[in-house]
């Protein structure tokens, strides 16, 4: 495993123009927002030195990368931090999911969709591994998979699940007649695509799966089978 390099910049995607799309299935989001966390990697582990790697989980709000960042250089300054990051989340805020995956890519970092594990998992879903570490495979859809692309190694354990989905926001207003409250959506707009689209030819990404997600309703999510989560460059089963 490398090392993550250091971190001195907080990504800046452009393009969206304050257009927050908030990619979550079932509208209003009342998940848990992303935290950051390490797992060591072996039982010594103080201040002068911790083989470790990073686990991050939940939705991503519009405030993850800029934690992100924050936890990294906190976490520099204890030699041993890996560059690999286990993740789980259900999505959420586009714009901060490329932010989060231009971080990743600048620090070089593997991403694993999944959570490291000491003890093997009492759950039905069996772990796998990862080098040497035992894996609960996890899940990545709708923006979060746009995080997971900035990867520089993408890892999609056998069991983890990955789905797609059309970008969109929910809008509320009010009726200035009736005083209720309208519910509207929207979508991404030529803009939006093409700054996604940009993104995604700076991590080396494919341009095809930005397609098969806007042909899937807001609403519903394409899980990807093992063979799509290879053909559109998402990850391998194993480091």
């Amino acid at each position: 495993m490398r090392n993550f390099a250091g971190v001195n910049r907080l990504a800046r995607c452009v393009g969206f123009g304050g257009f927050v799309l908030a990619s979550v299935v079932g509208g209003v989001s009342t998940l848990k927002a992303m935290e950051f966390s390490i797992f060591p990697l072996e039982a010594r582990c103080d201040e002068r030195e911790c083989r470790r790697v990073v686990v991050a989980e939940g939705e991503i709000g519009s405030d993850a990368p800029a934690q992100f960042a924050r936890f990294l250089r906190q976490e520099l300054q204890v030699p041993g931090l890996h560059a690999m990051v286990f993740l789980n989340s259900p999505g959420g805020n586009v714009e901060s999911a490329l932010q989060l995956g231009a971080l990743l890519h600048d620090a070089g970092a593997a991403v694993v969709v999944g959570r490291p594990t000491a003890t093997p998992p009492t759950t039905k879903r069996r772990a796998t591994s990862v080098g040497t570490l035992s894996v609960v495979p996890g899940h990545c859809a709708s923006a979060c998979v746009y995080a997971l692309m900035g990867a520089k190694k993408r890892v999609v354990p056998s069991g983890a699940r990955v789905g797609v989905h059309r970008m969109s926001a929910r809008m509320v207003s009010r009726d200035p007649a009736s005083g209720s409250t309208l519910n509207s959506r929207i979508f991404a707009g030529s803009t939006e695509i093409n700054a996604l689209r940009s993104y995604v030819s700076r991590v080396g990404g494919s341009q095809d799966l930005i397609s098969l997600a806007e042909s899937v309703p807001h609403d519903q999510i394409r899980i990807l089978s093992g063979a799509e989560v290879r053909k559109y460059r998402l990850g391998a089963p194993s480091l």
